[in-house]
């Protein structure tokens, strides 16, 4: 039996807003792959700067979502 008083449960699902930044974010993360690959065959001389790239837009990737849901909910 189901009760009347009991709260509508909430549907969990994504917004077009979420789809876009989790495929932006995913994107800069397999660019920062690209970059960290990359820097095996790069040039003498750039071989630091795109491994550090690489690893810092992969890292920054992760960081995208959270800072978007952290805006997102301070203006509620």
């Amino acid at each position: 039996m189901s009760d009347i008083a009991a709260p509508k449960r909430v549907r969990n699902s994504a917004s077009f807003a979420d789809v876009i930044v989790f495929i932006i974010s995913f994107a800069v993360f397999v660019f920062g792959l690209y970059l960290f690959g990359a820097s095996f065959a790069a040039p003498a001389g750039t071989e630091f700067w795109v491994f550090w790239g690489g690893l810092l837009a992969s890292g920054f990737a992760f960081i995208i979502p959270m800072v978007y849901h952290w805006v997102r909910d301070s203006r509620k």
